[in-house]
């Protein structure tokens, strides 16, 4: 049980960091602060967001085969 709250955290703070950087990337792709680099930085920022997103889906598919093995016990 302490391991599905711990890989619940780990899930939580990953799929917060992955839409923050999705976020951040599209307000650079559209306000432009920065002029025609605001366009460069906002793609990297995109695709680079994606890493902590798929870490996420991983996360919770273990999670998810924990929570199915823990229930067979029972």
């Amino acid at each position: 049980m302490e391991e599905l709250r711990e890989m619940e955290q780990a899930y939580k703070k990953l799929l917060s960091a992955g839409l923050l950087m999705l976020l951040l990337g599209f307000a650079l792709l559209i306000f432009k602060p920065l002029g025609k680099a605001s366009l460069y930085i906002g793609l990297v920022v995109f695709a680079l967001a994606f890493i902590p997103l798929e870490l996420a889906k991983r996360t919770a598919r273990r999670m998810a085969i924990l929570a199915f093995r823990g229930d067979r016990k029972a």
